[in-house]
């Protein structure tokens, strides 16, 4: 019984403990809503592609953390999101509860473009505190399961909209994602966002 206590203990501290995420979201700051940022990042895009036959432009930390508030799914359940760029994922994290207890949930996120222009988003791992919640019991924590932010709502926003079908090529970049983006009758060239260098 001894040694049960003790383990629940260490789980209980685990999971309120403040994760170290490294320094806060950095960047470019493109404005403080989504249609800002949209607006800012369309005329990039269209600056990039007068001159050239592919683009990429990069949604910094800040702009995705403006994102991640703007489209919380539960501002209840997630408060004060913000994200950041790490390893070649997104980390997203969030101030939330389990029952009493107030705690960090935070979740790494893949990047992958799909053939509708969009941006689709797979979990990678979710941790509560410094405690890693194995697969099989995400779903209690959040039924949403793979779906804790969308891209659809920026690139469908006034400005961005205009660009989304010319969307080639999306990756997670030191400081935000690189969205790359091709001319009209072009070819698209997906390793334009491993190559090129991105206008904030």
């Amino acid at each position: 019984m001894i040694v049960l206590t003790g383990a629940v203990a260490v789980l209980l501290l685990r999971l309120t403990d403040t994760p170290d995420l490294g320094s806060p979201p950095s960047g470019p700051d493109d404005g403080g809503s989504q249609q800002a940022i949209a607006t800012t990042l369309a005329k990039a895009v269209a600056s990039g592609l007068s001159s050239s036959a592919q683009t990429t432009i990069l949604v910094s930390e800040h702009d995705l953390t403006v994102l991640a508030a703007e489209n919380n799914p539960d501002p209840d359940l997630f408060t004060k999101p913000q994200v950041r760029s790490r390893g070649g994922v997104l980390v997203l994290s969030a101030g939330s509860h389990l029952g009493p207890m107030a705690v960090v949930t935070t979740v790494k996120l893949s990047l992958h473009l799909t053939g509708s222009g969009g941006i689709s988003l797979g979990v990678v791992e979710l941790d509560v505190g410094d405690q890693v919640i194995p697969g099989f019991l995400r779903s209690a924590l959040d039924p949403r399961g793979n779906a804790p932010f969308s891209f659809s709502p920026f690139l469908d926003a006034t400005g961005m909209s205009a660009f989304r079908s010319l969307l080639e090529c999306v990756v997670a970049a030191p400081g935000g994602i690189d969205l790359g983006f091709h001319r009209q009758g072009s070819a698209a060239d997906p390793s334009v966002c491993s190559t090129a260098p991105a206008a904030a």
